[in-house]
């Protein structure tokens, strides 16, 4: 039984009986018999005020990251209690252990950055076969979706859809790969086919600090290719450029230690809109009615292709899953012909259909970056005036609210500033923080509103500003179907919502 604990550094405070584990949980709720518990401490709640249900439940074994007085609990001496110093980062390798390592039964994607890690799994997901995805939208395996709480899940969780993969026959696990997942090591236990790094932007930084942080949390990925694996890059970010050509005390680059020529064989693959020098080049042909013609060069061979998504960082994201796909073994003939098929991704420049003559737009972005290029974007292809609507999250980073307010002034000509997920945080505080960013610019008030009930500001716009030809981007909430105020969670979709108040 204590072969779960293999390569981990562990003490045993108690022996209790010899027992067949029939599982590993570290919520008490789902403690059963011959489980193991796995104490944990949280940012709410310490895992080892519910030592005692877990043993009254069943559990024959208690993994703890304190040194608990284990005489003070009823029927210990049935139950073994192990030290371990960091449970969490320990997690994966005590799932991988009981579970017999799925994790090397099949090829695993891993897509880091910013802004676009979901639009890319959606992409790769389609160019690929016999796939499962997991991330911000839900965890998929083949045709069966399965709900999510955190973009990459913990560990423990993670192993599990990785084993289930396996059993259902999943050949390729695409997965978005959070900063706060591999900063705290929820993904110690894997290593990555393929890594992809999107780009870098301001975000999270009520967490990570600094940007250096974040960057340092986000470039770890390729430090876990598997060998042979394959890292990822797109140079026109300037964190991307800095990956490849930033030096170490040796006089190599850093990604040229990581990833290309050491011992493991590790390669990387550049791509680019900019550079026609990257290891693959593309460019917009032009923008039609459903999407956007582009052009993709690789090596010798050009590529003129159809694609149901726009914009230039759309274009990015393809690019990445192509050299991923290659990467993986795909030929170019076939991604081709994958991406001319693949159908829009939710929430990512979704359009509501409407009989107003106008172009009505449901995006995620929520970031000053991701506003910047979705309204940039819809700018190139709009009639007339950008109408757009957005907020920011509560108990997030607020330094980027400003600077949301700064991007969107940039493409907007009528703004209505509302409320995203204020969660516990006063909505209208954070929308006057959001509105500095407008007043610092001197944004013409008459050009925006404050309607801090986002329904109503959606209705507001639709029935009230929008005319033909206009555009109406509402960001912030893509494929979200809530809204947390408060700690509560209510049902709450951008694109119902729109759907209820057209005229």
């Amino acid at each position: 039984m204590y072969r779960i604990f293999d390569n981990i550094s562990y003490e045993i405070l108690n022996e209790g009986e010899k027992f067949e584990i029939a599982g590993i949980e570290y919520d008490s709720r789902k403690i059963r018999e011959n489980f193991v518990f796995i104490a944990m401490t949280g940012n709410n709640v310490d895992g080892h005020d519910f030592i005692q249900k877990a043993i009254d439940s069943g559990a024959k074994m208690i993994v703890a990251e304190k040194r608990v007085n284990v005489s003070g609990y009823g029927n210990y001496e049935k139950v073994s209690f192990i030290l371990i110093e960091n449970v969490r980062k320990s997690l994966g390798i005590i799932a991988s252990n009981y579970y017999n390592y799925p994790q090397n039964k099949l090829k695993i994607v891993g897509i880091t950055g910013t802004n676009g890690k979901t639009t890319s799994s959606y992409i790769l997901e389609n160019i690929l076969e016999k796939t499962a995805r997991i991330g911000t939208t839900g965890n998929r395996i083949l045709d069966e979706e399965f709900e999510t709480v955190n973009t990459t899940p913990e560990s423990l969780e993670l192993i599990k859809l990785i084993n289930e993969s396996v059993k259902r026959g999943v050949e390729y696990f695409i997965m978005e790969v959070s900063s706060h997942a591999l900063e705290i090591g929820r993904v110690n236990m894997l290593e990555f086919d393929s890594a992809i790094f999107t780009n870098l932007t301001q975000d999270h930084l009520d967490f990570h600090g600094t940007m250096e942080n974040y960057f340092n949390a986000k470039r770890k990925i390729f430090s876990m290719l598997r060998k042979d694996g394959t890292g990822v890059i797109n140079i026109d970010d300037g964190y991307g450029k800095r990956i490849v050509s930033e030096k170490s005390v040796n006089g190599t680059s850093e990604l040229q230690d990581n990833i290309a020529g050491n011992k493991k064989g590790n390669k990387y693959i550049s791509i680019s809109v900019n550079d026609k020098t990257a290891d693959l080049y593309g460019e917009i042909v032009k923008y039609t009615n459903d999407g956007m013609k582009i052009k993709i060069i690789h090596g010798n061979d050009e590529y003129i292709l159809d694609v149901n998504l726009v914009g230039e960082y759309n274009l990015h994201n393809i690019l990445g899953c192509v050299a991923s796909a290659l990467s993986l073994g795909t030929g170019m003939d076939k991604i081709v012909e994958k991406l001319e098929k693949m159908p829009s991704v939710p929430g990512r420049f979704e359009t509501v259909k409407n009989n107003m003559n106008v172009r009505i737009v449901v995006d995620y972005a929520h970031t000053d970056d991701g506003l910047m290029n979705v309204g940039t974007t819809l700018k190139k292809i709009t009639e007339n005036r950008v109408v757009t609507i957005f907020g920011a999250g509560g108990d997030r980073d607020n330094k980027k609210r400003p600077k949301m307010a700064k991007a969107a002034a940039e493409f907007s000509d009528y703004i209505i500033l509302t409320s995203d997920n204020p969660r516990t945080e006063d909505p209208m505080m954070i929308l006057k923080e959001v509105e500095s960013g407008l007043t610092e610019i001197n944004f013409p008030k008459e050009k925006y509103v404050i309607i801090e009930d986002r329904e109503q500001a959606i209705k507001y716009a639709v029935q009230e500003i929008i005319r033909e030809g206009d555009s109406l981007l509402i960001a912030g909430k893509g494929h979200e179907t809530y809204q947390i105020i408060g700690k509560e969670k209510r049902h709450f979709d951008d694109r119902e919502t729109v759907k209820k108040h057209l005229i």
